[in-house]
């Protein structure tokens, strides 16, 4: 178990995160503990570009069935919505010295959490020995690799479900708490006094665990089963732990397609029309129309233009396409 502890300053600081590259690395996280969770679309588009890209120094670093996995894969996510190219500038440009502590990690694993040794193959030894830093910059391309080939076409869809579970997790916390939304996340993510806890789902442990002081915490929500994954600094808790959990809602499938109100909401998007509009055709009330078209709009699905006092918005393409 790991016990984050958090002054009153920390958990003001404490706050969400939409984060492409989290998305990239939790699927491939995924593939390792538990890959017939994840929908078998995905599996064929990340077996397809692994290997047709020929990405096994990724593959080998992030696909895992138990064992550590380097922490500067995930960087800090350092706005609530940042494009995959400056996280994967932020892989890149890892600092040498925590490459070469986290790559020691790997190799000699994490005894108080019971996350045993690997041993890498040989082309990631191989990759090892011309530098950390050219190490660092190959995994990103290789990531970056990944994510336009899996992810990229269709993070709209994506990352609108992803805003979704996050308003959701805000409507919660006005109404159960910081400490009864985070309680709902996941099955082995806790809050007591102060403190969050972190338990490796499916691993009952009697070990002492790991302690750590964080700076506050970041929540970012995750599309693939089997949710839970944390990214955090082992060595000295420099940096902000992420957790990533499971968002609500369907599975997306490989075609990014939308459900429930946004589906709706699109659905009506056929001719351009105001929000109070859309609101008495779907039957939700303005407030909740206007989210989910502002996510819409931030994804590329929807235009918007406005005449007069009047803002209105359309689909851009064929809306019925989306939800097919």
């Amino acid at each position: 178990m790991i016990r984050i502890e958090l002054s009153a300053a920390a958990v003001a600081r404490t706050r969400f995160a939409v984060s492409p590259l989290y998305q990239a690395m939790h699927l491939l996280f995924a593939l390792g503990r538990q890959p017939r969770a994840v929908p078998c679309e995905w599996r064929v588009r990340a077996r397809d570009v692994i290997g047709g890209r020929r990405l096994g120094l990724l593959a080998a670093l992030a696909i895992s069935s138990d064992g550590y996995t380097p922490d500067f894969l995930t960087p800090e996510p350092v706005a609530y919505r940042s494009a995959v190219e400056d996280e994967l500038h932020l892989v890149a440009t890892a600092p040498v010295e925590r490459v070469r502590a986290e790559m020691g990690l790997v190799l000699s694993g994490l005894a108080d959490l019971g996350i045993p040794a690997r041993r890498p193959r040989a082309l990631v030894l191989d990759a090892l020995d011309g530098g950390e830093d050219g190490f660092a910059a190959r995994v990103a391309g290789e990531l970056g690799a990944f994510w336009a080939g899996v992810l990229g076409p269709h993070w709209p869809g994506l990352s609108a479900r992803l805003e979704h579970d996050i308003a959701r997790r805000g409507e919660l916390t006005a109404g159960l708490g910081l400490g009864g939304m985070v309680a709902g996340l996941h099955p082995e993510v806790g809050w007591h006094d102060g403190t969050l806890s972190v338990r490796r789902p499916g691993r009952p442990d009697r070990r002492p665990g790991l302690r750590i002081t964080g700076p506050g915490v970041i929540f970012v929500p995750g599309a693939f089963p089997p949710g839970l994954m944390l990214s955090f600094d082992p060595a000295a808790g420099r940096r902000t732990p992420v957790v990533v959990y499971p968002a609500l809602g369907p599975e997306p499938d490989a075609g990014g397609r939308l459900g429930g109100s946004r589906s709706s909401i699109l659905a009506e998007l056929t001719r351009a029309r105001t929000t109070a509009d859309v609101a008495a055709r779907v039957g939700l009330s303005p407030s909740t129309v206007s989210y989910h078209l502002q996510a819409l709009h931030r994804g590329g699905l929807v235009r918007r233009t406005r005449q007069s006092r009047e803002v209105y918005y359309q689909a851009v393409g064929d809306p019925a396409g989306r939800l097919r």
